[in-house]
């Protein structure tokens, strides 16, 4: 095994503890922070100008050489644009999946193979296990195996996630220990790009929506609306129909622009359809599957589909599950990932 590493660090504090432990652990270590987007002016979101700045001081702090990819272009094309066009298809995207899965890791690897390096790494909380797999963190309250599904074997292979084995508390410590000034910075934001949280706006900035009828599962119009980018499937709020009843956005209909609505048991989800999957092991060693990312793992049973797709049989329904979302397989114990794919829909 290389003693060699590239650390993908984004000027906060986990990725900094990693680069530290593998430092600690005797590796060869760089560090790289990737210049992903413009940011705004003060911004410490994640790979922003000012976070790259941040990233190299905290680096050479450490005794280590920092490099800086300019990756704009490419986070543009597969990760910003995406989002965008996903969402007017009326899907819900995951912007750190596509990230995972097109630009961070590969680009990690690709300084490590420039540099004649073995391994790279990142502060996720996650830990590779055989296969190689993923495997739940030690924290399961930080595990971000959710949004790794998308790396391949072959560079997982290759990966090291060393905050895999600790808890949240204790890296801060470990920074503290050390005096790095990373020690207390604040949890990043869900989405990078959009420092603000209004994904709406984002989105209306590229896209011009047309407004539609707002329906019930039988086709009656309810309502109007300014367009289906402003509507994801389980929301609840910002509709714009009253109602005696609470309403609950179950489908979005971007051919005929319906945003379609209904009580909360019409969100109940039995089967969904998987595409895109990226399997680790095989798939009868899936036991449970997260489809959504702020939920638990529930027991199913998957079978193979038509087109490549993937039928998840849920033992107990799902709330609110929208397209474009991740499905991600776990072992019947729950440690272990046994592949993840996109959320295709419903299935009939």
């Amino acid at each position: 095994m290389g003693k060699s590493v590239v650390v993908a660090t984004s000027g906060g504090v986990d990725s900094a503890v990693t680069a530290l432990l593998l430092k600690e652990a005797g590796y060869e270590v760089a560090c790289v922070t990737f210049r992903l987007h413009d940011g705004e002016p003060g911004s410490r979101s994640c790979c922003s100008p000012d976070t790259v700045l941040f990233a190299r001081d905290t680096a050479h702090r450490l005794g280590l050489p920092h490099f800086t990819l300019n990756l704009k272009e490419l986070f543009q094309q597969r990760v910003m644009k995406d989002f965008v066009g996903l969402y007017a298809e009326g899907r819900t995207p995951n912007p750190c999946v596509s990230c995972n899965a097109h630009v961070k890791f590969h680009a990690a690897a690709f300084l490590a193979d420039r540099l004649g390096f073995e391994h790279v790494a990142t502060g996720h909380y996650a830990r590779v296990g055989e296969g190689p797999t993923l495997a739940k963190a030690v924290d399961e309250s930080k595990d971000q195996t959710y949004v790794l599904w998308p790396v391949p074997q072959r560079l997982l292979a290759r990966t090291i996630l060393p905050l895999g084995d600790y808890r949240k508390t204790r890296v801060r410590e470990i920074a503290e220990s050390e005096g790095l000034a990373v020690a207390n910075t604040p949890e990043s934001q869900d989405i990078c790009f959009i420092p603000d949280g209004n994904y709406r706006r984002f989105v209306r900035k590229s896209v011009d929506p047309e407004p539609g009828e707002v329906v019930d599962s039988g086709g009656k119009v309810l309502g109007r609306h300014a367009g289906i980018v402003d509507f994801t499937v389980g929301q609840r709020r910002g509709i714009g129909v009253s109602a005696p009843t609470p309403l609950y956005v179950t489908e979005v209909r971007p051919q005929s622009k319906q945003v379609v609505v209904g009580r909360r048991k019409e969100l109940e989800v039995r089967e969904v359809r998987v595409g895109g999957m990226n399997w680790f092991l095989d798939p009868s060693e899936a036991y449970s599957v997260q489809v959504r990312y702020n939920s638990s793992p529930g027991a199913c049973e998957v079978r193979k589909g038509e087109n490549g797709e993937w039928i998840a049989r849920l033992e107990q329904p799902a709330m609110g599950v929208a397209a474009g979302q991740s499905a991600v397989f776990y072992t019947e114990d729950g440690l272990r990932v046994v592949g993840g794919g996109v959320v295709a829909g419903k299935s009939a």
